[in-house]
C-alpha cells in the first residue's frame, strides 16, 4: 500500500474516538488539517488536544448529527476554518435490541436518526464542499453485522438497509464528480477457537486501506455466524 500523503488535505471525522484519531498519528508528518465533530464536548476537546500535541492542525466542532440545525451550524464554523474538505469519515452508530413485534416508534426513530439520517444531514453539506474542489471521499463506518440484516433487530437492520440504498443511489448520481463513497464494515477476527473484536491497530489499518484503495465496500474481519 502506497503511503498516504494528507499534507494538502483537510479531513473531518464525525463521531470521534481514540481509534479514529490514531489514523493521524500514522500519517505524521504528512497529516493535513483534521476537523473533529461530536456532541460530547469533553471528549471532543481531549482528543483534539491529543492531535495538536502530535503537531496536527486540528479544530473541534460540537454538533449532534441527528439535529440538522446543529450540523448546519457546525459546518458554518468548519467552512470558516477550512475552505476545502477532502475526506469525511462518519463514525456514528447505535444498536437496538427490540424485536419487530415490540419495537416502538421512539426506538426506531433513535436508531434511524443516528445510523441513517445523521449521515444524510452531514453529507448534504459535505457534498457541495467536495464539488468545489473537484472531489473527495466519504467513509461510512459500520459493524459487519449490518451485512446480515436477518440476524439483527428490526430498527438496526432498517437503518443500515436505508443507508446502503442511499449510498448506492448517491454513487450513481455523483458519477463523474470525483466524489467517492466507501462503506467500511468492521467485524471480529478469529483467535484460536474463539473470536475477538478488532484491535485499534487493525481498525486504523482498515481505515487507511479504505482511504488508499477507495473501494465502494470494504470489510475488515467477520462476524461469528452462530451469533
Amino acid at each position: 500500500m502506497e503511503p498516504l500523503d494528507f499534507s494538502a488535505k483537510t479531513s473531518l471525522i464525525a463521531g470521534v474516538s481514540a481509534d479514529m484519531i490514531e489514523i493521524y498519528r500514522s500519517l505524521i508528518p504528512k497529516a493535513g488539517k483534521a476537523g473533529l465533530m461530536s456532541r460530547n464536548e469533553k471528549k471532543l476537546d481531549q482528543l483534539m488536544q491529543r492531535l495538536i500535541g502530535w503537531g496536527v492542525d486540528a479544530a473541534s466542532f460540537r454538533a449532534d448529527v441527528t439535529d440538522s440545525a446543529s450540523v448546519l451550524e457546525a459546518f458554518r464554523e468548519f467552512s470558516v476554518w477550512s475552505k476545502r474538505l477532502d475526506v469525511f469519515i462518519y463514525n456514528v452508530g447505535v444498536v437496538s435490541n427490540e424485536s419487530a413485534s415490540e419495537v416502538t416508534e421512539s426506538e426506531l426513530s433513535r436508531v434511524m436518526s443516528a445510523n441513517f439520517f445523521g449521515f444524510v444531514n452531514c453529507f448534504q453539506l459535505v457534498m457541495p464542499m467536495m464539488k468545489k474542489t473537484g472531489g473527495g471521499q466519504a467513509v461510512i463506518i459500520s459493524g459487519s453485522s449490518a451485512l446480515e440484516p436477518e440476524r439483527e433487530s428490526v430498527a438496526y437492520a432498517a437503518s443500515n438497509a436505508s443507508l446502503q440504498i442511499y449510498t448506492k443511489a448517491l454513487r450513481r448520481e455523483l458519477a463523474g464528480t470525483g466524489i467517492q463513497i466507501t462503506e467500511l464494515y468492521l467485524g471480529k477476527m478469529q483467535s484460536g477457537a474463539g473470536w475477538r473484536w478488532l484491535t485499534c491497530e487493525e481498525i486504523v489499518a482498515g481505515v487507511l486501506r479504505a482511504l488508499s484503495t477507495v473501494p465502494d465496500r470494504l470489510t475488515i474481519g467477520t462476524m461469528k455466524l452462530s451469533e
